[in-house]
């Protein structure tokens, strides 16, 4: 029954996407006429969501009746996907995972189509982690970079240095971040794809806490609340037995995960022709900061 649910919200959270997209092409062959560039968003939207039950491109109707009967169906899908969502709370006592990824997607996906970031090196496939700041995520770093000078500087009287990217790590070694500057991961056994493992913690505990349709007892409701607390804090054995309590699963396959282990978080490096001086790309700004005044 719940595989069924979900299956009826990602074919209707496919659909409503297919039709927004059938919606943004109109409007914008209305607005410009640029009816060559409306079929390549109309045949791209089309190719990511085949299996959608919305119109493809060559039904679409590029008059302003056409848009306004866009709209409304649009409309209708949202519907039909919100009374499948509001079947699977009731059925589970859960909010569906479905539609959290759904908001996730589209938040992400409005975010790049008006280029407030884009993955970098697009083209050449991107690299998971490496982003660009198209103009309006510029603007919007400068703004928080002068909202940070205006308080710090002006109003609290602070001084600004500016230090390298990179640290030797001789200097990292005596902070402790080059020994104790990890996080604990898990890989999909079948895949490899890897996931924090206090992420997918949290996320199992919360969905646990959340639970209507099973609730926890009083007695697993605090202990739940209180590892939920401390997750970041747990050791690989610790955190490796919270899983298994949880039954948690990688969350794109629902394959199972291996044991917890230890991931530095830091960029290594060579510093210098030889190779041979190791140095990181720094994890703290504060870092040079420190330095300097004990100098």
């Amino acid at each position: 029954m719940t595989a069924q649910l979900e299956q009826a919200i990602e074919q209707a959270q496919a659909a409503v996407q297919q039709q927004g997209d059938n919606v943004r092409a109109l409007k914008a062959q209305l607005k410009d006429g640029n009816a060559q560039q409306v079929a390549m968003v109309q045949s791209t939207g089309y190719c990511r969501r085949c299996a959608a039950s919305s119109d493809p491109p060559s039904m679409l109707d590029p008059t302003q009746a056409g848009v306004d009967a866009a709209i409304k169906k649009l409309q209708e899908l949202k519907m039909e996907l919100a009374d499948h969502q509001k079947a699977y709370e009731k059925a589970t006592g859960r909010v569906s995972g479905q539609n959290k990824e759904a908001f996730r997607a589209a938040m992400a996906n409005t975010l790049e189509r008006r280029m407030f970031y884009i993955p970098s090196f697009k083209i050449y496939g991107s690299v998971a982690g490496f982003y660009d700041y198209g103009p309006p995520g510029c603007a919007i770093k400068q703004n928080l970079t002068q909202a940070w000078r205006q308080h710090f500087v002006l109003e609290e009287n602070m001084l600004e240095v500016e230090c390298p990217a990179v640290t030797p790590e001789a200097v990292l070694k005596a902070s402790g971040h080059v020994d104790r500057f990890t996080d604990f991961m898990v890989k999909d056994v079948k895949t490899g794809d890897c996931y924090r493992a206090d992420h997918l913690l949290e996320d199992a505990i919360e969905a646990a806490l959340a639970d209507t349709k099973n609730p926890l007892k009083p007695e697993e409701r605090r202990d739940a609340e209180q590892l939920l607390a401390g997750v970041g804090e747990l050791k690989a054995e610790e955190l490796d037995a919270a899983l298994t309590k949880f039954k948690v699963v990688a969350p794109d396959t629902k394959n199972g995960i291996s044991e917890p282990f230890p991931f530095n978080l830091m960029f290594k490096t060579s510093i210098g022709p030889r190779g041979d001086l190791v140095g990181y790309l720094r994890p703290e700004t504060a870092q040079g900061i420190f330095v300097n005044f004990r100098d």
